[in-house]
């Protein structure tokens, strides 16, 4: 075979092979273009689902927020009920006082108008003196003045100590009602669990004793209505899980760099299968009117928006202790230690 014979079948050779390669790239090209239209489909199916499903977050969060602020509202009417019923007790206290102040100043200007009669008498005789008194004299015993002087101010203090009480309730109340307003500031959490109990006290007293152990311990940088909302759920769950008369325990302390509170109540308690459960949005053992299942979660939210952890421990017919442990903020004076 000549050389012009072989050159001539490999450039067939090598024209085939070319034609079969463009071909090959041809039809991978339009795989590749595809595969590529099938990928940028299902990237805009998954970006429409990503854009829907962060919508469907967004509106669960609304419907949260919505249902803890109906609950929040819900704890507002009932502290308002408890609130009113204790202004009602003090202002009828007050206003007995007051009765009991009036009879008081009624009997004393009898006696001054008697003291000034003897005054206007003093240019006369020895035996007028006398009898006037005399008169004085008969006049304090039978209003009992030195009673009169004693109980005047036990009951100018009582009725102070009553009006203190009210204004101290209508600025827990104002206080806790301002909650969506977030101010961090440096507080007493033995100050803040008082608020609690003051606001939460009408609901208290009548199912449990109240005990308090407060450790000394340092100020801290929080927000004080965000925590004052989380305590008080843990007082309201506290006081529910007790069936006639019971004992509320609130302990407070220090470990290491955190602040540790205990409520720990002498209620049924909370079975083992519920207890991994009570953290979790909507679970609750109550019916659906008297608890949407969020308020241990708003617990936790609030306590984890400190850089702080909620522990429980519960036994069945022993009762349950929340635990929670918040952070001392380096920025806090912790110089600045509690009261007893």
């Amino acid at each position: 075979m000549s050389d012009m014979h072989l050159l001539s079948e490999n450039l067939t050779r090598e024209s085939e092979a070319r034609k079969a390669a463009e071909k090959r790239l041809e039809e991978v090209s339009a795989e590749l273009y595809e595969t590529s239209a099938a990928l940028q489909y299902r990237t805009q199916i998954v970006a429409e689902k990503s854009a829907a499903l962060r919508q469907l977050n967004e509106d669960a969060d609304q419907l949260r927020l919505r249902l803890m602020h109906s609950e929040k509202m819900a704890k507002v009417g009932l502290l308002l009920a408890g609130i009113a019923d204790e202004i009602t007790h003090s202002l009828t206290f007050v206003a007995d006082n007051l009765k009991s102040l009036n009879s008081y100043f009624e009997d004393i200007f009898a006696l001054i108008e008697q003291q000034a009669e003897g005054i206007q008498s003093s240019q006369s005789t020895d035996l007028s003196k006398t009898a006037t008194l005399k008169r004085l004299n008969k006049l304090k015993k039978q209003i009992n003045f030195d009673f009169i002087q004693s109980d005047a101010a036990c009951l100018l203090n009582d009725s102070g100590e009553a009006i203190a009480r009210v204004q101290t309730l209508v600025h827990d109340l104002a206080e806790f009602c301002s909650t969506d307003r977030r101010e961090i500031a440096e507080e007493d959490i033995n100050v803040l669990l008082d608020r609690s109990l003051s606001l939460a006290s009408s609901e208290l007293r009548f199912k449990a004793e109240i005990v308090k152990q407060y450790g000394r311990i340092p100020n801290m940088l929080c927000d004080s209505s965000q925590l004052v909302q989380a305590f008080l759920n843990l007082l309201f769950n506290a006081v529910e899980s007790i069936e006639s008369r019971g004992t509320i325990t609130l302990r407070t302390g220090t470990h290491s760099s955190m602040i540790w509170i205990d409520i720990a109540d002498t209620g049924v308690g909370i079975s083992d299968e519920n207890l991994s459960k009570i953290f979790n949005p909507f679970f609750t053992t109550k019916t659906s009117a008297n608890g949407s299942g969020l308020g241990l979660q708003q617990v936790q939210g609030a306590i984890e928006a400190h850089s702080g952890r909620t522990t429980v421990m519960s036994r069945l017919g022993k009762g349950t202790t929340f635990r929670v442990m918040l952070p001392i903020d380096r920025f806090a004076d912790i110089s600045s230690v509690s009261r007893d």
